[in-house]
């Protein structure tokens, strides 16, 4: 199953928690997207990303201009950069999430792709989300891991960065992502470091991906 900007706009959604860089990697989504030639949109359900505080994103790519910025409902993608959130879904089996998380499976439809920062294999993913026998495409990368190996920090975002690029190819390539990422790194000294770091991190989410 794969998502085409020829059926119109793509529309994502993104949970994740304040300090995993969930937005900044839904607005280098975007700009990767407006580099490679689209529209892109990126909007913060939550306001300011505040450490440890539950965040949604809503970011929308087209090969027409995007006129409206009302929420996500009906995602075709959902990226999961929290890993507490199948944690949650395992333990209630399935059932409700606390009120505080925003449940990723709101609005899905049997064509939804989810992106998931989790070490479970896609096949267990995909049997917590109750999505088995059903054609959606569930892919995991332990994108907290490939962070903490490769940049000594649970900020995920990069590596699944690099996932999304492998998953999705016609609206994000490596190259591009890797341009931006130094670009928006590349304008602080201290950000600066740590791109040779991030790259990497990049690079393994996108070869370390698996779906179901």
């Amino acid at each position: 199953m794969t998502v085409s900007l020829d059926k119109g706009t793509i529309e994502i959604r993104w949970h994740g928690r304040g300090g995993q860089g969930t937005v900044t990697a839904a607005k280098m989504f975007a700009s990767v997207a407006v580099k490679r030639g689209y529209y892109g949109q990126s909007i913060p359900m939550f306001g300011l990303e505040r450490s440890g505080t539950p965040v949604a994103v809503y970011s929308r790519v087209s090969k027409e201009p995007i006129e409206r910025n009302d929420p996500v409902t009906q995602p075709h993608i959902v990226v999961i950069t929290d890993p507490s959130v199948m944690v949650f879904l395992a333990a209630s089996r399935g059932g409700k999430l606390p009120e505080s998380i925003p449940d990723p499976r709101a609005g899905i439809t049997d064509e939804t792709i989810f992106i998931i920062n989790s070490p479970m294999p896609p096949e267990e993913a995909k049997r917590i989300l109750g999505l088995e026998g059903k054609p959606n495409k569930v892919c995991t990368v332990d994108a907290t891991k490939i962070a903490l190996e490769e940049i000594g920090r649970n900020v995920p975002n990069t590596a699944i960065l690099g996932a999304m690029a492998r998953i999705l190819p016609e609206v994000v390539d490596m190259e591009t992502v890797k341009e931006e990422l130094e670009e928006s790194f590349g304008a602080s000294s201290k950000l600066r470091a740590l791109i040779p770091a991030n790259l990497k991190a990049m690079e393994r989410g996108y070869n370390e991906v698996k779906c179901a």
